[in-house]
């Protein structure tokens, strides 16, 4: 009994480079994604809507092309141009390296730090236009009782309000609560 020839190497190689040729349109047109227990599926229908976006792996370029959002990360069978793409609807770039993710998420925060800080030092205005308006508000009601005060002067002695310094200080705490009182009841 004879042996049957193998082809030769060059001919094998030509044989193997025509698979990968013919099948490359087969998995261009597929979805990858990874179910809920972890498993890596390959399919040529969409994902189940139940699919985060943040598991699909691949998507078929006319797919990307018409608005759907995949996950596709570079080097994923994709094109050079398709992989850099971010879904659609977020207008920028996807960070394509996990340094451009880790200056992106460090940017994100210093960012909500500088939102947080202003709006503490926003509640610390606040807070303390709201302890100047109530002393204010607490000064003109007793400069208005008509009560006798007194205050102590720069050589430490102690001096009767007048009626005209009585009204200088009613006026001022006036003024302060129209300045510090607003959206304050």
């Amino acid at each position: 009994m004879r042996k049957p020839r193998l082809p030769n190497r060059p001919a094998r190689l030509l044989f193997a480079v025509a698979g990968l040729l013919l099948a490359a349109p087969v998995l261009a047109g597929t979805w990858q994604w990874r179910d809920a227990s972890g498993r890596m599926v390959y399919s040529d229908q969409p994902p189940p809507s139940s699919v985060p976006a943040s598991r699909i792996l691949r998507a078929p370029a006319s797919a990307q092309g018409a608005g759907t959002q995949a996950a596709t990360p570079a080097g994923a069978g994709q094109t050079s141009a398709a992989a850099g793409q971010a879904p659609a609807g977020t207008g920028a770039a996807a960070p394509r390296s996990w340094v451009e993710k880790e200056q992106a998420s460090r940017k994100r925060a210093l960012e909500r730090e500088e939102v947080e800080r202003k709006q503490g030092a926003e509640r610390e205005q606040a807070a303390r236009n709201a302890r100047v308006c109530e002393e204010a508000r607490t000064a003109l009601r007793t400069l208005e009782s008509g009560l006798r005060m007194s205050y102590v002067d720069d050589k430490g002695e102690r001096q009767v309000l007048d009626e005209a310094e009585r009204a200088r200080r009613a006026e001022a705490a006036r003024q302060e609560i129209a300045r510090s009182c607003t959206g304050a009841s």
